[in-house]
């Protein structure tokens, strides 16, 4: 797409005073809290601006799957090699993750966790072998359109659900 560029938000970093995703908890992070969690070296946020105007964010940190995401935490790490078999299992966390309100329903965010796997893939950034996210409810059917699966059924009623993709299916 021309004019599209991705960008790494830094402490200082301009952010486009128009975006609105729609949901005040993610605008207020992108605004505010992707800073703060910059400072403290918690999460990097990056931006996809298309002319000047950002139509979406997501922000990455490092994470782990242990024994108590999961229901039966032996069989999943059975997907290594018997000698790679970890207590934990190393992954990359999508904290937050928002497409603008006028950019919505345009395939813009599938393209994006597209991209996001792919850039873990290539050139392994962290180090991980899988992408988790906790997931809103009203967004597990776009995580499980873009192949995520569910850690365990004991968040079944909860906010929020742990998901995982597998980077090995890239690879």
């Amino acid at each position: 797409m021309d004019g599209l560029e991705f960008t790494r938000l830094g402490l200082n970093d301009y952010r486009d005073e128009e975006f609105d995703c729609g949901n005040e908890d993610l605008n207020e992070f992108f605004f505010k809290d992707s800073k703060d969690n910059c400072k403290e070296l918690l999460a990097i946020t990056y931006a996809w601006i298309l002319d000047g105007k950002t139509i979406a964010f997501f922000s990455v940190s490092n994470d782990s799957i242990t024994t108590q995401d999961v229901d039966n935490f032996n069989k999943f790490r059975k997907r290594l090699p018997w000698g790679k078999r970890y207590k934990t299992m190393p992954s990359v966390k999508i904290g937050r993750f928002a497409v603008h309100k006028d950019f919505k329903k345009m395939k813009h965010g599938s393209t994006i966790m597209d991209f996001i796997k792919i850039w873990f893939v290539k050139g392994n950034k962290t180090g991980c072998r899988f992408i988790i996210v906790d997931a809103l409810k009203e967004s597990l059917p776009f995580y499980e359109k873009n192949g995520f699966s569910f850690l365990s059924n004991k968040d079944e009623k909860d906010l929020t659900r742990l998901m995982y993709f597998d980077l090995k299916v890239i690879n």
